[in-house]
């Protein structure tokens, strides 16, 4: 039987928390839903800043960082939720979408949610990625 393996790209943060930012079972990865919070310096408390857009930008790089850590890339993304707290500006993200998946766009649902864990969070995105 294949273990599962926790995928942490090295972000110390996470070693206090009670899930990985990823997990590989088999040739499946599933990422943890991902948002803008970057770890404050000073509070070491997450913060999050900027409209939906920069928010999504942020969060393709961290999974794209997520993604190499597992030895994958957004060609073997398959499946991607998208939750928003507002659809403000939500449609302009998919030109960030497209720059990071060129043509291999995965499955993707898109969920209205009242809020999210951080304060100031507009968007969270999970994904799962099979690798060949």
């Amino acid at each position: 039987m294949v273990k599962k393996a926790m995928i942490n790209p090295g972000w110390e943060h996470y070693k206090k928390l009670t899930y990985a930012p990823a997990v590989r079972k088999g040739n499946v990865v599933f990422i943890s839903g991902q948002d803008a919070s970057q770890v404050d310096q000073v509070t070491g408390r997450p913060i999050v800043r900027g409209d939906i857009m920069e928010q999504t930008k942020v969060i393709y790089e961290k999974l794209k960082v997520i993604l190499e850590a597992a030895g994958a890339s957004f060609e073997d993304v398959v499946w991607t939720t998208d939750y928003i707290t507002t659809t403000e500006n939500y449609k302009a993200t998919a030109t960030i979408r497209r720059q990071y998946f060129r043509e291999s766009f995965p499955a993707s649902t898109g969920i209205i949610v009242k809020g999210l864990l951080h304060d100031g969070a507009l968007i969270e995105v999970d994904a799962v990625a099979v690798l060949d």
